[in-house]
């Protein structure tokens, strides 16, 4: 299934990386072959530093979306990193994704987060997790 999705990325109506304006039925496609097969890291398939623009993180979000909701934990890793910065283009849709996966799993994964923001003295992502957390309540 990996390599079927390569193949797929690779063509210009199902790049994620390089097409902000990925279709919904290709989006679907997507969402379809990555919900068939549990064994794809979402976290190597959804690299931030594959797409030549950050509006292309919009396409992640979009795939997440179109997961059944016990699929959509998987990407809770990407999804908390797309919180390090309010000026990102996929801020806003992430911080309406998390609303659509269960709140104790969020949880656990904004705990880690916060430990790291902390070690990172990462300011700007300390307060985006707090935005998160007073939305999870």
């Amino acid at each position: 299934m990996h390599n079927q999705i390569d193949e797929l990325l690779k063509t210009n109506e199902y790049d994620i990386y390089n097409n902000p304006n990925v279709n919904k039925e290709e989006i679907k496609k997507i969402a379809g072959m990555i919900a068939a097969d549990k064994s794809i890291d979402l976290n190597k398939l959804f690299d931030l530093s594959k797409v030549s623009s950050k509006f292309c993180w919009l396409n992640y979000l979009s795939i997440l979306e179109e997961l059944p909701k016990e699929d959509r934990v998987r990407g809770l890793p990407v999804l908390f990193v797309l919180l390090q910065d309010a000026n990102w283009p996929a801020f806003e849709k992430t911080m309406e994704l998390f609303a659509t996966i269960d709140t104790q799993t969020v949880q656990s994964y904004l705990d880690k987060c916060l430990v790291q923001a902390c070690a990172e003295d990462d300011e700007d992502w300390l307060y985006n997790l707090h935005l998160l957390a007073k939305n999870l309540k």
